[in-house]
């Protein structure tokens, strides 16, 4: 191969490495004869444990990197750019494995943040499905991937390397013939001069290099917009006090990690004392340098008040009203209906359900000007015009452009929810590793202005049929219903960072939540929309 380097070596054995290098880029030495194998490739890719001989570690389809070239990526200003690095060991294991990533600087200054993460596998065992059948909530008969092309030992929950516990090791231990991986994200501070910057990553086991590989990012003359795209991700306060406690401190940090991944969280509020836990990462001051936070959208709000909660105020009673009204009073002194969708939760999935226009109805003659303020909303996929909420947010599946239009022009403004193939990306483990990234394109393309996704911290599988408490560390199955259902992953986009009701053989001892890869590929889809606009 011309141009061909050294791209694992070792260092005590130096022109030996070179021979062995030119030759393995060279395809000349068999896979089961190499000590290691370092490669590169994108944030669009979930690599499995034992997917080891990859064409992508030749760069036969690699958009990243190719064996003698850098990794090359490219990002604006305020975005945040991720790769990963694939170390393979050949017929012995290898030990105490570190993947290092300085901080890349450029002729014009600015250093840009490196964090990196150690991907953990559990086994996806069986497809998700509706009684064995070829579909499921997440996709419709015939549209779901192959069956068991997605399942195996699979990376998902990404663990800062910081943190990293013995059950998941930094320095990483590589059985003979797996696959470790270690992901990287790149943040370009929203001051960053554009230009070309630099640096080399260096793979090493027991402190002895493997591989050195240059890596080049180019930053452009363009800043990334704040919100692309408006989300709407639920969490469980109460499943974040049951599994991680100190619940005040795991949502502060929950809060700032999707919003780091221009994700917002919904603010669930009933009360003034509600909004007033609530009101710094409602008004941005929790997303600034002064309050510790460096990344994307610095002093940005997120946006999104929901009133009722998945309809658990009921109807709309002089004790619910007054709720109400206590909590629009609390959001309008700091003028957040300016800078929020506040929204009435009324009622979930049921269409036929009476209190979508009696809360309408109620709100628009309630005594209390802010809360007429407040908007009626609730999941619904009839035809949104003739819904009787102002906010009808309806399933991607029956999401429908022109119908979302009438429906505008009928003065009501459709949001969308969920995921299921063949309309869009679905939520799900066992799936292509880029399925949330449509939901960003989906949301850009068709002008809706925010998308609500249903769950991220279902660490509780409460459906007679389900596991209960579950390690969601181990356990990739997560959702079960009265359908037959039995998902991979669904509701769970984030990890408990410590482990304390009955799991705590998985626990990191942290007081927050991790990420996911499909979390990062939700991000690269909202980022993706950023080019768009």
């Amino acid at each position: 191969m011309s141009g061909a380097r050294a791209w694992f070596c070792f260092p005590d054995m130096a022109r030996v490495s070179m021979c062995v290098g030119v030759a393995v880029a060279a395809g000349l030495v068999p896979a089961s004869a190499r000590a290691a194998t370092v490669w590169a490739i994108d944030d669009g890719e979930r690599i499995g444990q034992a997917a080891v001989g990859s064409a992508l570690a030749t760069g036969e389809g690699n958009p990243v990197w190719r064996p003698g070239a850098p990794i090359r990526l490219f990002a604006m200003r305020d975005e945040v750019v991720a790769f990963q690095i694939v170390v393979e060991a050949g017929a012995a294991p290898l030990e105490a494995v570190t993947v290092d990533v300085p901080p890349l600087h450029g002729e014009r200054g600015g250093a840009i943040r490196v964090d990196r993460f150690v991907e953990h596998f559990f086994d996806v065992t069986r497809p998700s499905s509706a009684n064995g059948t070829d579909h499921c909530i997440g996709w419709d008969s015939g549209s779901g991937p192959p069956p068991g092309r997605y399942t195996g030992v699979v990376p998902d929950a990404l663990i800062p390397v910081e943190l990293a516990p013995g059950w998941s090791p930094w320095p990483m231990r590589v059985a003979a013939r797996t696959n470790g991986v270690v992901w990287v994200d790149l943040t370009v501070p929203r001051d960053q001069p554009a230009g070309l910057y630099r640096a080399e990553v260096v793979a090493r086991a027991a402190g002895r290099a493997l591989a050195a590989l240059p890596l080049e990012l180019e930053v452009l003359p363009a800043t990334m917009p704040a919100w692309p795209v408006r989300t709407m991700l639920y969490y469980g306060r109460g499943e974040l006090a049951e599994r991680v406690g100190d619940v005040d401190a795991a949502e502060r940090q929950l809060w700032r990690l999707l919003h780091a991944h221009r994700l917002a969280p919904i603010h669930a509020v009933a009360s003034a004392a509600d909004v007033r836990r609530q009101l710094p990462a409602l008004d941005g001051s929790l997303y600034t340098k002064a309050a510790g936070y460096e990344g994307p959208a610095a002093g940005e709000g997120d946006g999104i008040v929901a009133v009722g909660m998945y309809g658990s105020l009921g109807a709309p009673t002089p004790a619910a009203l007054a709720s109400v009204a206590e909590a629009a009073d609390a959001l309008a002194a700091p003028g957040l209906f300016d800078k929020a969708d506040v929204i009435l939760y009324a009622e979930d999935e049921v269409c036929a359900s009476p209190l979508g226009a009696a809360w309408t109805a109620a709100l628009a003659r309630a005594p209390d000007a802010n809360a007429r303020r407040v908007r009626v909303a609730w999941t619904c996929d009839d035809e949104p015009a003739r819904q009787p909420v102002a906010v009808p947010i309806v399933g991607a599946e029956a999401y429908d452009a022109r119908a979302a239009a009438a429906a505008r022009a009928a003065g009501k403004d459709p949001w969308i929810y969920g995921g299921r193939r063949p309309a869009a990306g679905t939520l799900m483990t066992d799936v292509e590793a880029v399925s949330l990234r449509t939901l960003g394109w989906i949301a850009a393309m068709a002008g809706t202005r925010r998308w609500f996704i249903w769950a991220t911290t279902a660490w509780y599988d409460r459906h007679p049929s389900g596991h209960g408490p579950f390690d969601p560390f181990v356990t990739a199955e997560t959702y079960h219903n009265q359908d037959g259902d039995a998902l991979m992953g669904d509701g769970v986009l984030l990890y408990p960072g410590r482990q304390r009701d009955r799991l705590t053989n998985h626990s990191l001892g942290f007081p927050g939540v991790l990420p996911s890869i499909r979390l990062k590929n939700l991000r690269r889809g909202v980022e993706d929309a950023g080019y768009l606009s």
